[in-house]
């Protein structure tokens, strides 16, 4: 995505900069707001809010930045970005008759069907979701997809990929957790999931 934005800015680097700036202190915004997960607010406007202060840019410039380049421009990257066997592991899982969920701290519809996986998802809830409105590791978006699946905290298991945030927020919500490490393969994974009928 870096060579993606760099390429599109060649002509403006000035741009490209200010773009990058928006970008950095979004993800500083919610790093930030994971720490302290303020109560009756909506959680996206208050991310923009606080990256504008944070780089000094306009809120709709913030907002322009984030849709395109953290929404938008990723789609067509993110199938051959996928873990191998990710797509195989998840049919198993259905065929098997587990019911699975997306949890995240993004807007996730999009990406899981670029992904060409959104079929496998019965429920897809964000931080953005209203009855959600808090980030990991704050355990409302775990509780949140319990009860849409209407599945019981001992019957979960929740995959994520950073212990300080995903882990915590499943043993907040009283879930069991596996923590996918970058470059681990699945078939961990898939031993703990698709166990022999």
């Amino acid at each position: 995505m870096l060579f993606r934005l760099l390429c599109a800015h060649l002509t403006s680097p000035l741009r490209g900069l200010l773009t990058l700036h928006a970008l950095q202190s979004y993800r500083a915004a919610q790093e930030m707001l994971r720490q302290t997960n303020p109560v009756s607010v909506d959680i996206a406007s208050a991310q923009i809010q606080l990256a504008s202060e944070r780089a000094g840019v306009r809120e709709d410039i913030i907002a322009g930045c984030v849709a395109r380049w953290m929404e938008q421009e990723p789609l067509p990257l993110l199938a051959k970005s996928m873990r191998k066997g990710t797509t195989e592991l998840l049919h198993e899982a259905k065929e098997r008759g587990l019911r699975l969920a997306a949890c995240s701290d993004y807007p996730a519809k999009q990406k899981l069907a670029a992904m060409g996986i959104a079929e496998f998802f019965d429920v897809v809830v964000t931080a953005q979701d209203p009855e959600v409105q808090r980030l990991k590791p704050d355990p409302r978006g775990l509780e949140i997809t319990l009860q849409r699946l209407a599945v019981r905290h001992n019957e979960a298991i929740y995959i994520g990929d950073r212990a300080d945030v995903d882990g915590e927020a499943a043993t907040r919500a009283g879930i069991r957790h596996f923590i996918l490490k970058s470059g681990q393969r699945l078939s961990e994974l898939s031993k703990l999931l698709i166990q022999p009928s």
